[in-house]
C-alpha cells in the first residue's frame, strides 16, 4: 500500500494503538505516513500512539535531500492524545510531517518519544517498551531479538541515524510545547562508534 485510505468507520472507544509496519512485507519506500492520520481522526479518545517502523534499507525520500516545504493538513484536534512513541523514526519525509501535524494538533500531548536506535537497545538500555522487538539480518531474514540483546544496525541504518536527529533538530524540536516531555532515543556505544557522527557533515553535500 502506498499509502492508508481514509477510514470510513470510527472507533469511539479506543485509547491505545500500535501500529507496526515491517519493510518489504507492508511498506514500500513511497509509503505516505502522514496518511496515518485518519487512524487518529478516526479514534477521538486515542491516548496512547505506538508507531513501528521496519525497513531493512532506507529508500525514502529523505527531508534532509529535499528542503521543500512540508505539507500541512487542516487542522484537527487531538483532545485526548496523551503519549505518541515512533520507533524506527527516520528521515522520510511524510514520517516528519506526520509528527510535525501531531505536535501541532495533540492538545494533550504529554510525551514524544522519537526512537532513532530503530528499537536496538535491549531492555537494559533507554530504548522504548515495546512488546517485541524484530531486526533484519545480513541475509535479510527478519528475526525477533531477545530481552536482553541489543539489536545490530546495518551501515545504512545508522547513517540514517544521524539524518533522523538531524530532522528532528531542523523540523520537530522548535515546535514541541514546552508542556510536553521530548525524549530522542539513540543508538548505545555497542552499536556503532562515535565516529559515525562525524558524517553528519556529508550529509547536507
Amino acid at each position: 500500500m502506498i499509502s492508508t485510505p481514509t477510514l470510513s468507520s470510527k472507533f469511539l472507544h479506543l485509547k491505545y494503538l500500535h501500529i507496526s509496519l515491517i519493510g518489504n512485507e507492508a511498506i514500500s519506500p513511497d509509503y505516505d505516513y502522514l496518511s496515518l492520520v485518519s487512524f487518529l481522526e478516526a479514534s477521538p479518545r486515542l491516548e496512547t500512539f505506538i508507531l513501528e517502523v521496519r525497513q531493512p534499507y532506507m529508500e525514502h525520500e529523505s527531508v534532509i535531500r529535499n528542503a521543500s516545504q512540508l505539507r500541512r493538513l487542516p487542522q484537527q484536534r487531538h483532545t485526548s492524545l496523551k503519549s505518541v512513541t515512533i520507533v524506527g523514526f527516520c528521515s522520510a519525509k511524510s514520517l516528519v510531517e506526520l509528527t510535525c501535524h501531531i505536535v501541532e494538533n495533540a492538545t494533550s500531548l504529554e510525551h514524544l518519544t522519537l526512537d532513532t536506535s530503530h528499537g536496538c537497545q535491549s531492555s537494559g538500555g533507554c530504548s522504548v517498551n515495546i512488546p517485541r522487538r524484530m531486526y533484519y539480518m545480513e541475509s535479510g531474514a527478519l528475526e525477533a531479538a531477545s530481552r536482553y540483546m541489543c539489536i545490530p544496525m546495518g551501515e545504512d541504518i545508522m547513517m540514517e541515524t544521524v539524518k533522523a536527529r538531524l530532522a528532528i533538530g531542523l523540523h520537530v524540536m522548535r515546535k514541541v510545547p514546552s508542556r510536553v516531555v521530548l525524549n530522542v532515543v539513540e543508538p548505545c556505544s555497542r552499536c556503532y562508534g562515535v565516529e559515525d557522527l562525524d558524517d553528519v557533515e556529508d550529509l547536507d553535500a
